[in-house]
Formats: C-alpha cells, sequence, structure tokens
C-alpha cells in the first residue's frame, strides 16, 4: 500500500509535475504526457513509449500502459527509449504535422484543390529538406522561416506575386489544419502580408489573332473550337468546361448550365447561347450526346488517350497543350505573325469580356460571366488603348 502514496509524495516534493497523461494506441503505442516546470511554469510535451511496443500480447501490453499512467511520475524518471519520429522532442515535426495537414485536405472533392495543395507542400518539404527544416518541431516553425521560403520562390523559381500569394493561401490552409489538431498554436503564415498582384501575363487576341486562331481552331479540332465558343461567348472557365456534361445544356431554350458541383465558386450558374452561336451546337453531333457524358471527354489510355465525349473526363491540362501546340504552329508557319506570348487557352475568356463589354450592357456581362460583383469581372476586362467613343467625341468646350 505504501507504493501507491509514492506518486503523491513524487508530486510534493518535485520540481515538476506530470499532467494530461493518457495512452495513445497506433502503428505504435506511446503516452502522451505534458511535463510542468513549477519554478518557471513552462510546459513541456511528450511522447514516449516506454519500450511497450516489445510486449507482443496486446492485453498485457494495455496493462502495462494502463499502470504507466497511473505511476508516470515515478516511472518517466527512468530511461525510456522515445517514439520512432523525425525528431526526439515532444510534438510533431514539421515533415509530421505537413503530412498529417496534407491528409486532411486528400478529402477535399476536387482533384483540382488537392492537386493544388500537393504541389505547394512539395515544393515546400523539399526546400525543408534542404535546409533541415523538416525535422523541426512544427511550432518552432516561425514567421522568420516562412519569409524565408517565399524569398526562395522569388529567388530560385522567380514566381511572380499572384503565384506567391496562391503558395501563402494553401500554407496558411495546411497550418490551419495543425492548429486544429493542437500541433500548433499559432499559424505563422498568417503574419505574412499578401503581395499586391502586378499585371497579368495573360492577354487577350488583337483582332487579327483572334480570327486567325479562331479558324484554325474551328478546322482542325471540333470539340475544342467549341470549347472556344464557351469562353469568348458564355464566359466559362476552362476548368468549368471540362466538368460540363452534355446534360447541362438546354439547346431549346439556349442555355447551357455550370452546376454548382463544377463552378469555382460552388454557386449555380445559368449562361445564354447567342442565337448566332447556337448552330454551332444543334448540327446533329453535339446534340446527339449521352447526357451523362463529359463535353471534354477521355477515351483510352495514356498518351493514346484521345480527347473526346466520354464518361471519364479529360486531363485538365489535355485542352491547354493542344491549344498550345496549335497557337505555335501557326506562329511557326508565319500565319501567325509577331509576339504571342501571353496568348493562351484562358484568353479567350479575357478576349469575350472585352471585346463584349463595350456591345452589352455591365450588368450583362457581370451575370452572364456569374460574378458576385464588377471587381471580379474587371479582373478580365483588358481597356483599349483607344477607345473610339472619345475618337469620335465631338468639341463641346464652348458649346
Amino acid at each position: 500500500m505504501q507504493t501507491e502514496k509514492l506518486p503523491i509524495i513524487a508530486m510534493k516534493t518535485a520540481k515538476t509535475i506530470i499532467t494530461r497523461a493518457h495512452l495513445v494506441r497506433g502503428t505504435r503505442w506511446y503516452i502522451d504526457y505534458t511535463r510542468t516546470d513549477l519554478s518557471t511554469g513552462s510546459e513541456l510535451r511528450r511522447r514516449q513509449d516506454f519500450d511497450l511496443n516489445e510486449i507482443d500480447d496486446l492485453r498485457v501490453r494495455e496493462e502495462v500502459a494502463a499502470r504507466l499512467v497511473r505511476y508516470l511520475e515515478i516511472f518517466s524518471e527512468g530511461k525510456s527509449k522515445p517514439v520512432a519520429s523525425d525528431t526526439d522532442a515532444t510534438g510533431l515535426s514539421v515533415r509530421e504535422a505537413l503530412a498529417a495537414a496534407l491528409q486532411r485536405k486528400e478529402a477535399l472533392p476536387r482533384e483540382s484543390s488537392r492537386r493544388g495543395y500537393r504541389t505547394v507542400a512539395r515544393a515546400f518539404l523539399a526546400w525543408c529538406n534542404a535546409r533541415g527544416y523538416a525535422t523541426l518541431q512544427a511550432p518552432e516553425f516561425t514567421k522568420r522561416h516562412a519569409r524565408a521560403f517565399l524569398d526562395h520562390l522569388v529567388k530560385q523559381r522567380d514566381y511572380r506575386n499572384r503565384t506567391l500569394n496562391n503558395y501563402t493561401e494553401r500554407l496558411q490552409a495546411l497550418w490551419k489544419e495543425m492548429q486544429d489538431d493542437e500541433v500548433v498554436q499559432e499559424n505563422p503564415w498568417l503574419k505574412i502580408p499578401m503581395r499586391r498582384n502586378e499585371e497579368k501575363l495573360r492577354r487577350m487576341f488583337t483582332d487579327q489573332e483572334r480570327r486567325i486562331v479562331a479558324a484554325e481552331v474551328e478546322r482542325c479540332d471540333y470539340w475544342l473550337f467549341r470549347g472556344l465558343l464557351l469562353q469568348f461567348f458564355c464566359y466559362i472557365r476552362p476548368v468549368e468546361i471540362w466538368r460540363l456534361r452534355f446534360r447541362d445544356f438546354d439547346l431549346g431554350r439556349g442555355t447551357v448550365t455550370v452546376r454548382e458541383e463544377a463552378a469555382k465558386g460552388w454557386r449555380k450558374v445559368v449562361k445564354t447561347i447567342p442565337e448566332s452561336v447556337l448552330p454551332y451546337f444543334t448540327d446533329g453531333i453535339f446534340n446527339r450526346q449521352p447526357g451523362n457524358f463529359y463535353m471534354f471527354g477521355r477515351v483510352g489510355e495514356g498518351a493514346r488517350a484521345k480527347m473526346l465525349p466520354s464518361p471519364v473526363q479529360i486531363d485538365e491540362l489535355r485542352p491547354y497543350k493542344r491549344h498550345a501546340r496549335i497557337l505555335q504552329r501557326l506562329h511557326d508557319s508565319g500565319a501567325l505573325p509577331g509576339d504571342i506570348s501571353g496568348l493562351t487557352w484562358y484568353s479567350w475568356k479575357d478576349t469575350g469580356i472585352s471585346l463584349h463589354a463595350a456591345k452589352t450592357s455591365p450588368l450583362a456581362t457581370r451575370d452572364q460571366a456569374g460574378h458576385v460583383d464588377f471587381a471580379i469581372t474587371d479582373v478580365y476586362y483588358h481597356a483599349p488603348e483607344i477607345i473610339p467613343e472619345y475618337r469620335k467625341l465631338e468639341n463641346d468646350l464652348f458649346l
């Protein structure tokens, strides 16, 4: 019975006390507890296995673990074997915590979102490994480290502010997962101010470029041309076009619906197809496809897969690459003269909004694009260098 009182005596006389001790069962069993220094009030969290994993009989292991938790004040004074980890300190390392946070993001419904987090995490972890930061305790990763990583992206990869902000936002979200798991208390990425977005590199097509490229796309790729029309007239984002199924088209009404689960902002938007363009979709080919097929589907596997209607969605990068090849081919042949840098598949949306904004009302342009306010529409609008209305404006100064 005297043994039962030993922990109490130890707690009264020791300079440290043990709190929040509990058993964690997993691939490896260990005791998670906090050691508090009574003289300073500082707390140190520890995870130690006390050789529990050497006990094969789980019933016996459970009994030993329960006794360890009960008498931890005494047992913790002896030597014990730390839990296998990137670090022998108390909590998760940056590498471990990042892996756990990334696993949470794998539950996101869209592959494009999951891929974005994986890309950022891979680049960040490679940088951490190269500098020895991966084995830091997660709480030891500070604003100073965060700024150093972003500086690395600028110096080594020449990333622009828009990309740097995307990296910052995703790392903020990953650290938020760590906070929710109580791995860290502070989020160092929230202390990094967002950078001012520069003028985007993507530009709109000139009138001449628009005619040349559109004619070539229509000539050589039936489905890519109809995707071009949906960007140019309906302002549908490329990533939303890849998610369209034929059942989303109501060609009797002349509409296409970007459904909530397909839209970037998770908000359903109905787009109007101009009557002048509708014949491209009622030609006896487009309007006879199965309703559950993706407009941009994949037929076949690997490099030889074809971009055709299918119940399997196409890789989102494939249309971008095909469009880029057409641009390069036209440029190399001399049919598309001048500098083609800044022209991308997404340029068709910018071009359409910029061209039609002067022919329709601002409200109609905003609603057709499905934006919640004009500030978003303005991101896609490229003001002309010469404004025709002002070119023809009469001199009314003295009138």
